[in-house]
């Protein structure tokens, strides 16, 4: 596990349990699809992309950054694609090259 800017972040491979899934998902959902500026989430999609989160267990890569208790950022790797996102109020923090590494 790598920590940054003295213990602030803690980035760590998900735990792939179903409520950080969860939680995972909903911010994929909400910033990082097309759709996700109308403001409704669609609730097929979002069980979709849990799905898919679970699937990538053993097959690609969910890395997640803590700072407290909560997810701050994430990066996904899933089937030759990939997804990044760091919440506005931590970036320039490195969690986007250290989520990668």
């Amino acid at each position: 596990m790598k920590t940054l800017h003295q213990d602030k972040y803690l980035i760590r491979d998900s735990m792939y349990n179903l409520v950080e899934l969860s939680l995972l998902a909903r911010l994929y959902e909400e910033h990082c699809l097309p759709s996700a500026t109308s403001g409704n989430l669609n609730k097929e999609s979002l069980a979709q992309t849990l799905l898919k989160m679970k699937a990538t267990e053993g097959k690609g890569q969910l890395r997640v950054a803590i700072c407290d208790t909560d997810p701050v950022a994430f990066f996904w790797e899933y089937e030759g694609k990939t997804a990044l996102w760091v919440h506005p109020e931590h970036r320039a923090q490195g969690l986007e090259e250290n989520l990668r590494a």
